[in-house]
């Protein structure tokens, strides 16, 4: 076994054999990339009109909520049996005798929460079809708390119900806040698809201290990429418009159409 061990490893190659040497050429380089700068293809005058068409239609969640808890309420007592939640069974799907049909898990809570208000809220994975076609489908939460002089509501995740307001019949996706307390302000905090229009509210206040004014930032991503921001000083509702790197334009918001419909849900 020794001289066996002893041939393996001390033996010199062969005639004609050459040995290969490992050669270290260290970290390869990364590959240049050319990236062409993108360009807004929004004059500053369209920017404005897109943020304040679709401030005009704010997600609102009871609309959702509202649709599912009719919906519901036209299953059997085998499908989806629960006139409040589909359960986990129907994850595949099933068809009440009334023609309409469930398919998911939803999660659905409502009450009276002391120092808090009303809430009613709705969260799940699903979709309802009707016999005449239209459709409800989600993913994610919609919830909405309302009290004396306070509205707030919150809708996260992706939605669409064919049968309702043209914002949820092209359909919605983001993460939004909005809170109105009387006597106080109105905010808008995170992004939103509103009807194909892009919008993110950097924490935005209208104080009732100063009406039609605003403090924080919008933006509005252009179709072929990149975002348009505005930063509102104190008590202004007018802002340098910057696209990326690049400042265009002063412009000024008109917030009057939102408030309105905002003060409308109190």
């Amino acid at each position: 076994m020794m001289w066996w061990l002893l041939a393996c490893t001390g033996s010199s190659p062969e005639p004609g054999h050459h040995s290969r040497r490992l050669v270290d050429t260290g970290v390869p380089g990364l590959p240049e990339i050319t990236q062409t700068e993108v360009q807004p293809s929004m004059t500053p005058s369209e920017v404005v009109a897109a943020i304040e068409t679709a401030l005009q239609t704010p997600p609102e969640p009871g609309e959702v909520t509202d649709a599912y808890i009719d919906l519901m309420a036209q299953g059997d007592p085998f499908c989806p049996g629960d006139p409040e939640n589909i359960m986990d069974q129907w994850i595949y799907g099933c068809d009440a005798i009334t023609g309409y049909s469930y398919a998911g898990v939803t999660d659905w809570f409502s009450g009276a929460y002391e120092g808090l208000g009303e809430m009613v809220g709705l969260a799940g994975d699903f979709w309802i079809d009707t016999p005449d076609g239209t459709q409800l489908e989600a993913g994610g939460h919609a919830v909405t708390v309302t009290a004396p002089g306070l509205w707030v509501g919150e809708m996260a995740g992706s939605w669409r119900w064919t049968g309702g307001s043209d914002w949820l019949v092209h359909g919605y996706s983001g993460n939004l806040t909005q809170q109105v307390i009387a006597g106080s302000h109105i905010s808008f905090s995170g992004s939103a698809d509103i009807s194909g229009t892009h919008i993110t509210g950097h924490d935005l206040v209208l104080p009732d201290a100063c009406p039609g004014m605003a403090r924080g930032g919008l933006s509005l991503r252009d179709p072929g990429g990149g975002w348009y921001r505005l930063q509102f000083e104190d008590c202004t509702r007018c802002a340098p418009l910057h696209f990326e790197e690049t400042t265009m334009d002063e412009v000024c918001i008109d917030f009057s159409g939102y408030i309105a419909t905002m003060v409308g849900r109190l």
